[in-house]
């Protein structure tokens, strides 16, 4: 039996329902205890059951404190207070079935109130959802028993159609039926022979198990199949297409092409203050390699400080691209005004793969930078 915890109050009932919570307040005169009815577990709820009281008349509760077990149709649910307050009288005892949603089951009072002084409300006591029916005359009394007889056994075949399913021979156990099983010295012949099975495809199941060895009510495992076997199917039925929409793609309907991305480039144009011209430009560029070359190693050997004390760089190593992959591409050209170089066009193309490209390429162009101005000066010196 799945129990779900559900909490109500002592003036007010907080109960399951889609998108939130829902609260009933009422409003208390002083001194005056005031009714608690049944609460809605469910926006469908419309009857349920005391399972057993967990205070007693004159008992103090305190906010968080369970109050009873409700059963409905579906589960049986703890209900605690939210409130603290006094339980004044217990209307409906445990074992109470069908009481409408609503019906007072027991009278309240708030925390600090003198029972004996109380103003206790009017409250017609009602145990079942409608009067009893007048006895039948004796002449036509045979006819109504045999009605009533019939309808009682339709109930009782219709209670026991889903859980009549025969086990299947063929069947592997689950883990947690073969430890039952086992524990309980049934052997596999016994279990395929006696044991209902409620699973699909005449599986046996932990529950038909338990209901077997009298540990779990037959009707609870019999109730929670039909449920899970009236759920499991997807309805359908109420889905419709747009007006308009024949399901076909349109050309105003047609997903656009997805744009190629275009890589991460980092550029960088220098000015050339050497004499450079066509003659000197094989040197020039021979220069120019070396110091990409260098700038490269240095780049990719550079340890980065964390910028966090969150960072842990074992673990950076740990997820980093291998060191030989490739974080960024480099590609230059040499720009010439009246036959001397004027500038230089430095090109960085990031490998976006790699998480730490950007930072290996910014340490590039910093140390290519520094490389190149010292390659300036020296030249201007000579």
């Amino acid at each position: 039996m799945l129990n779900i915890s559900v909490r109500a109050a002592t003036r007010g009932v907080r109960s399951l329902s889609v998108g939130g919570y829902r609260r009933i307040h009422q409003s208390r005169s002083l001194l005056a205890a005031h009714a608690y009815g049944m609460p809605a577990m469910s926006p469908t709820m419309e009857s349920g059951a005391i399972v057993e009281w967990k205070v007693k008349e004159g008992d103090k509760f305190n906010s968080g404190d369970t109050l009873l077990d409700i059963e409905t149709d579906k589960a049986t649910i703890s209900v605690d207070a939210i409130d603290d307050g006094i339980v004044a009288k217990i209307l409906l005892p445990d074992g109470t079935k069908d009481i409408d949603v609503g019906t007072p089951i027991a009278i309240f009072a708030d925390e600090g109130d003198d029972l004996a002084e109380l103003e206790y409300p009017d409250i017609e006591k009602k145990t079942d959802k409608a009067e009893p029916a007048p006895a039948p005359a004796p002449a036509s009394s045979a006819a109504p028993t045999a009605s009533v007889e019939a309808k009682a056994s339709e109930t009782k075949e219709e209670s026991k159609s889903f859980a009549s399913t025969s086990a299947n021979t063929s069947q592997h156990f689950l883990p947690s039926v073969e430890l039952l099983l086992e524990q309980n010295h049934i052997s596999r012949e016994d279990a395929l022979s006696k044991i209902t099975a409620t699973g699909p495809s005449g599986r046996i199941l932990k529950g038909d198990v338990l209901a077997y060895l009298g540990s779990i009510k037959p009707e609870s495992n019999t109730t929670l199949a039909e449920y899970l076997e009236k759920t499991s199917h997807l309805d359908l039925s109420n889905i419709k297409l747009r007006e308009g929409d024949s399901g076909a793609p349109t050309k105003e309907t047609e997903t656009p092409k997805q744009k190629v991305k275009e890589p991460v480039t980092i550029t960088k144009l220098y000015s050339i203050a050497e004499d450079v011209g066509y003659p000197q430009l094989r040197r020039f560029r021979g220069e120019i390699d070396e110091l990409i070359e260098l700038a490269e190693q240095e780049a990719y050997a550079h340890k980065y400080e964390p910028d966090s004390e969150l960072d842990d760089p074992l673990f950076d190593d740990l997820v980093a691209p291998p060191r030989n992959a490739g974080r960024f591409t480099v590609d230059y050209k040499v720009n010439f005004e009246d036959d001397q170089a004027s500038s230089l066009d430095l090109t960085v193309t990031l490998n976006e793969k790699c998480y730490d490209a950007q930072e290996k390429a910014d340490y590039f162009v910093s140390k290519f930078t520094e490389y190149l101005e010292a390659n300036h000066e020296r030249h201007n010196d000579i």
